[in-house]
């Protein structure tokens, strides 16, 4: 008889890949749109602020598909390449800074940021796992300064109505289909964090797929200890 090959934890240190269809509105949504509506009217700033995995990104593409604004992901250009983005821009037009906490600091693009927003016409929403309240978080004085003067929202995190909403939501999008022990020890078990909750769902998807392998409760316990 062939010994079955041991499960392993998959590698959980990229962003999960955002549902389509899956999105959860709340009144913090609902409120973040309106407030984004006008500050695209008035030519303001948008701080949103929240820890990984609450929903920022998700958010900011859904901002993306309704206004008239632009979406950037700071993590994906370098600090050296800023400079280049800030040239390309129209300053007529609202931008979206997603991850703007990687330009910050020493070793990010304060210089060439603070340059743009001072010749910049149109809106901006940056988002950061913080608020721009956060100590030491520039390193440019007048950047801080405009930072500060910005509205500056944190996104609140789902309820567990809305988690466990969104954990039914994903399991029916991947045709994932758990057996009844495993339901019974995942439910006061599953992550708070929405972004956590998708890696979850992808990682069980990715392993079932693998070998047709069924997903078993040792597996999900070593799973769950390292999305904690």
């Amino acid at each position: 008889m062939a010994v079955r090959p041991r499960q392993e934890v998959l590698r959980l240190d990229q962003r999960p890949v955002l549902s389509a269809t899956c999105w959860i509105e709340t009144d913090s949504h609902r409120q973040i749109r309106t407030l984004c509506a006008e500050v695209i009217e008035k030519a303001d700033v948008l701080w949103l602020y929240g820890p990984s995995g609450v929903g920022k990104t998700h958010l900011a593409l859904q901002l993306q598909s309704a206004q008239p604004i632009d979406y950037f992901d700071c993590a994906e250009i370098p600090p050296p390449d800023a400079q280049v983005l800030f040239d390309s821009l129209d300053v007529d037009r609202a931008v979206i800074l997603d991850s703007i906490d990687c330009w910050l600091g020493p070793a990010g693009a304060e210089e060439a940021l603070f340059s743009w927003w001072k010749r910049r016409l149109a809106a901006v929403v940056c988002i950061a796992p913080v608020s721009a309240r956060k100590a030491d978080l520039f390193c440019l004085p007048d950047l801080a300064s405009r930072a500060l003067a910005s509205h500056l929202v944190a996104l609140e995190p789902l309820s567990d109505e809305g988690i466990t909403a969104l954990w039914r939501c994903l399991l029916a999008e991947y045709g994932l289909e758990l057996g009844p022990e495993v339901l019974r020890f995942l439910a006061p078990r599953l992550p708070r964090n929405p972004g956590r909750v998708v890696q979850l769902v992808q990682a069980m998807d990715q392993e079932s797929l693998r070998d047709q392998r069924k997903i078993t409760i040792p597996w999900l316990k070593q799973l769950l200890l390292s999305l904690s």
